[in-house]
C-alpha cells in the first residue's frame, strides 16, 4: 500500500504554486483522486503529479468531469465536435451517434472518445459494456477516476504508459503527454506535473 498523501501539505503548497482559492470542484477532484491512490497499489508520485497534471489541464484546470468542449449538454458537445470536423480539424465525427443512439465525444477528468475506446475502458474498469452503453458515466467522479488512472498506468489511450517515461531511468513528463495525446501542450502539462509533484512531496521534481 502507498504511504498516505499528506493532505494538509499538500493544500497549502497548493495554494503557493497555482492559486490561493480552491474550489469545492477542485478540492472534490482531488480527494477522489488521492482516494484511489491511496487504495491502490500505485507508489511513485511522479505518476500521481502527472495524473493531476492531466486533469488539472483536460478539465480546465476545474479537476471535474467534463463534456468535450466543455459544454453543459450532449447536444452541445455533439455541435462543438462536428463543427472541428466541418473545420477539417478531425478526420471522423466521432461524436455521431451510434446504432443505439449514444455519441461518443470526449467526456471525463481525460477526454476519452470514441465507442471502442469506451467499450475497451469500460471493460479494463470492471464495468463491461456498461460505459459503452451508457457513456456518460464517465461524467462520475469515481468512474472518471478509474478511467483516468487505469488509462494511463495500461496504456489504454495510446499504448503508451506512464512507466515508459516515468521510470527508475528517466523522468520525461514532457513526452509523457504522448500517454493522451500526442505532444499537444506538452510543455505546458510538464510545468504543472512538476509543481503537482512538488505539492505532493515538499520536493522539486
Amino acid at each position: 500500500m502507498p504511504l498516505p498523501i499528506a493532505r494538509k501539505h499538500f493544500y497549502e503548497r497548493y495554494r503557493e504554486q497555482f492559486t490561493n482559492k480552491l474550489s469545492q470542484s477542485q478540492v472534490d477532484g482531488f480527494e477522489a483522486m488521492f482516494d484511489y491512490w491511496e487504495d491502490s497499489s500505485l507508489s511513485d508520485l511522479r505518476w500521481l503529479a502527472y495524473c493531476l497534471a492531466t486533469a488539472y489541464h483536460e478539465t480546465g484546470k476545474t479537476m471535474a468531469p467534463v463534456r468535450e468542449g466543455f459544454a453543459q449538454s450532449d447536444a452541445e458537445s455533439i455541435r462543438v465536435v462536428t463543427r472541428l470536423f466541418e473545420q477539417g480539424r478531425i478526420k471522423r465525427n466521432y461524436a455521431l451517434p451510434h446504432a443505439n443512439g449514444q455519441s461518443y465525444f470526449g467526456r471525463g477528468l481525460v477526454q476519452i472518445t470514441h465507442g471502442y475506446n469506451y467499450e475497451r475502458v469500460g471493460r479494463a474498469i470492471g464495468l463491461g459494456r456498461q460505459l459503452y452503453d451508457n457513456p456518460s458515466l464517465a461524467l462520475d467522479l469515481k468512474i472518471a477516476v478509474q478511467i483516468l488512472f487505469v488509462g494511463m498506468v495500461e496504456g489504454l489511450f495510446t499504448r503508451k504508459r506512464l512507466e515508459d517515461y516515468l521510470n527508475n531511468s528517466k523522468t520525461d513528463y514532457k513526452n509523457a503527454r504522448r500517454i493522451v495525446n500526442a505532444l499537444d501542450r506538452a510543455d505546458l502539462i510538464a510545468g504543472y506535473a512538476k509543481k503537482f509533484y512538488f505539492c505532493l512531496t515538499g520536493k522539486p521534481a
